[in-house]
């Protein structure tokens, strides 16, 4: 299996979708730097191609979500993209057969034998979504299926690619190298290496911006601005480039982000840590309101080697879930969203495997108190679960690494 046999799982997938005959598509994506660069590569490859695209951005998957999605568009095609490849079970059920769906994705995923629905995870198909494509990548790779015109949208891919952190090796690889050498061919993206390691610069728009900090700025406003329009004002900043709109939303939100950030990193240095044996967790209740439950994802990733977090122990931060879901209205649940990070010693052991990974470690965490699971990877994984039971999930992942590496 390689990407000859992805492209042709593509290949069938677009055709049935040609042969439905639709003239709507809903996309459903992901809120980060990923997610909303895989958002604009299909928004613009579905466009071109005739279709009238009503996005979604999504925090997570989670069946009375995905259900009512089903609902509301109940005959219309339906894309995922950077999230549902692990949940393609749950979206066939909830779906009934009602639309055709499409997952494209990059994280470790679920089969289904429902003809109505195509998982294009790039992992079912051996190209690994830890580091050699990304979810806009993969969109590319779909989009240029659709239309080889669409080929001109590989700056995204890079984009994607370096929000998740594929660089971390030094550089873009496999797929996102694909990606990244289009775009520099057309000069939307340049290239310096220094020392062994690449750094990239955005073009296309004129004065060069560095991509690490531009990518950072598109999550904040997916994720932070989440319930404020943020994930359309980063989808138009993607395509458009960036503008008054942008700058401005940004320094609001990231003057929010700062405020809640510090308060919690103070209660976090008093005390408010709780640490087990493998796991080191706390909880920020509704104190990153109105900012999305993706910010708990990313407050992780920003203390996760400071100095009172434990280099050796994973990191785990809960978050309430609010009950109304910008664009889908209100739901009945008492939810709490957690999201798992860790430092830079033990990330490097779960490279080694002397450590499991979050890929495995929270989805058999989360199943044992009646948790959802989808976009998972090894150094970044999230959850819903019923408030109350936030303990006894620490619990369980505390006993799962103890017979791993016992």
């Amino acid at each position: 299996m390689g990407k000859a046999e992805y492209l042709e799982a593509v290949r069938e997938a677009l055709e049935e979708l040609r042969k439905r005959g639709e003239k709507e598509v809903v996309l459903v994506h992901h809120n980060d730097a990923d997610g909303l660069s895989s958002a604009a590569v299909l928004q613009v490859a579905l466009s071109r191609a005739g279709f009238e695209v009503l996005r979604i951005p999504l925090e997570r998957v989670h069946p009375p979500i995905n259900r009512r999605i089903h609902d509301l568009h109940a005959g219309t095609p339906i894309i995922y993209v950077d999230l549902g490849a692990r949940a393609a079970p749950m979206i066939a059920e909830v779906n009934g057969r009602r639309s055709l769906t499409l997952i494209v994705d990059h994280h470790l995923a679920e089969e289904t034998d429902d003809p109505a629905v195509f998982n294009l995870s790039t992992e079912l198909f051996g190209l690994s979504g830890e580091r050699e494509i990304s979810a806009a990548t993969a969109a590319w790779l779909v989009a240029r299926v659709l239309d080889e015109v669409n080929r001109d949208l590989a700056y995204l891919g890079v984009v994607g690619a370096i929000g998740d952190s594929h660089e971390r090796g030094g550089k873009l690889v496999g797929e996102n190298r694909g990606a990244l050498e289009e775009a520099a061919a057309r000069g939307h993206v340049e290239v310096e290496e220094r020392d062994g390691r690449e750094s990239y610069r955005l073009v296309k728009f004129g004065e060069p911006i560095d991509l690490k900090p531009f990518a950072k700025a598109l999550t904040t406003l997916g994720a932070a601005g989440y319930a404020m329009g943020g994930p359309d004002i980063a989808v138009r900043t993607l395509l458009e480039g960036p503008s008054g709109e942008f700058e401005g939303k940004l320094r609001e939100l990231e003057a929010l982000k700062r405020e809640r950030f510090e308060l919690m990193v103070e209660r976090l240095r008093s005390g408010g840590l709780r640490k087990t044996t493998y796991i080191q967790w706390f909880s920020v209740g509704d104190g990153f309101a109105p900012m999305g439950v993706k910010m708990v994802g990313e407050f992780c990733m920003e203390i996760r080697d400071m100095d009172f977090v434990d280099p050796d122990k994973y990191i785990a931060g809960f978050q309430d879930m609010p009950t109304e879901i910008p664009g889908l209205g209100r739901f009945e649940w008492d939810l709490v969203k957690i999201s798992m990070r860790v430092p830079g010693p033990l990330e490097e052991r779960i490279v080694r495997k002397e450590m499991p990974g979050l890929a495995w470690l929270l989805p058999e965490a989360a199943k044992r108190v009646g948790g959802s699971i989808d976009a998972c990877h090894d150094y970044a994984a999230a959850s819903l679960i019923p408030r109350g039971r936030e303990e006894e999930l620490v619990a369980a992942m505390d006993e799962l690494v103890e017979g791993r590496v016992s």
